[in-house]
């Protein structure tokens, strides 16, 4: 009998060890293609400053709301948006995956044609605060690079306060 109760014991052991190894070995879950962590609203439309940010001719921001929106799957228009311009004009480039906090911004999309477009920016929450209290200036707000099929250009955007 305690030979039996001994092997039901060592059998349970096995079994419980067996299962946290099973869960060691699994791959970790994938990360969401898109998530935004936002203390403050940087919404709005951010335009080249001068000369020298090579094919990107803007890059719109939406609410806070339409990141969630976005990410929870419900549709609406995408909330991060860059216009480029080509050898073929104007393209509007939506995210495959982004990722957007207060100081940073991060996406990935899809050319018209296939060409991969990336772009990593810093965020200058100062900056954005001058340039929202003067209804837009020349001030640097978001700076960083963008590449559109491996061709990467520097670039640096202000907030733009409309006509």
């Amino acid at each position: 009998m305690r030979s039996r109760l001994g092997a039901i014991v060592v059998m349970g052991v096995l079994a419980l060890s067996a299962c946290e190894r099973r869960e060691a070995d699994a791959p970790p879950p994938e990360t969401a293609p898109f998530s935004h962590r936002l203390s403050a609203d940087i919404s709005g439309d951010y335009r080249p400053v001068g000369e020298g940010s090579g094919n990107l001719v803007s890059m719109f921001v939406g609410q806070t709301a339409g990141f969630t929106a976005w990410e929870a799957g419900q549709g609406g228009p995408p909330p991060l948006i860059l216009s480029l311009v080509g050898p073929q004009g104007s393209m509007r480039v939506t995210p495959d995956a982004y990722a957007i906090t207060d100081d940073t911004v991060q996406m990935t999309g899809s050319a018209p044609g296939g060409g991969v477009v990336r772009l990593q920016g810093r965020i200058d929450q100062g900056a954005l605060a001058t340039a929202r209290r003067n209804l837009g200036d020349q001030t640097p707000v978001i700076t960083g690079t963008v590449s559109v099929d491996g061709q990467r250009t520097a670039f640096a955007l202000s907030w733009w306060g409309g006509d």
